[in-house]
């Protein structure tokens, strides 16, 4: 008697374990989402001050969430930096002439995936003019880019 009554237990509890496996596994598909993160130009403070010959020009690239991916192929990202002139007014410079000098800080390469805000420079030197000068940043990743440019002062 006693094996009876155990045969539709078992069979019971397995059946049960079966069903229940097979609506865990319908229920259980889930996506896995990458958290993506944007990249722009700069703290105001590296561009609202006047610099001097033999400092840096430093810029603070801002780094904030964006929108979650489902992608697992992170996005690279080139950052650049240049500065140009010296320029007598912001007139001058606006007009499009051609700079005396061109300086560029190193490329910066980062990807779409990184919470860490990178940092660029570019060494003055010490004998650069006064004038006003044109900083370009341009952050370039496989399908588009984007420009920006702001009017920086060195005096002597």
């Amino acid at each position: 008697m006693r094996g009876v009554i155990r045969r539709p237990l078992l069979v019971t509890c397995c059946l049960s374990v079966v069903a229940l496996a097979a609506g865990c596994s319908a229920a259980s598909t889930f996506e896995v989402t990458y958290m993506q993160y944007r990249v722009t130009c700069c703290q105001s403070s590296d561009i609202n001050q006047v610099y001097h010959p033999g400092e840096a020009v430093v810029v603070h690239w801002m780094v904030s969430p964006g929108s979650p991916t489902t992608s697992s192929i992170a996005t690279t990202l080139t950052l650049s930096l240049t500065l140009q002139g010296p320029y007598a007014s912001v007139t001058a410079l606006k007009s499009g002439s051609a700079a005396l000098y061109t300086l560029h800080a190193a490329t910066l390469t980062t990807t779409d995936r990184s919470n860490t805000a990178p940092t660029s420079s570019i060494q003055l030197p010490g004998d650069l003019p006064p004038g006003f000068y044109n900083l370009t940043t341009k952050i370039a990743g496989p399908d588009s880019s984007q420009s920006g440019a702001s009017v920086v002062q060195l005096t002597g």
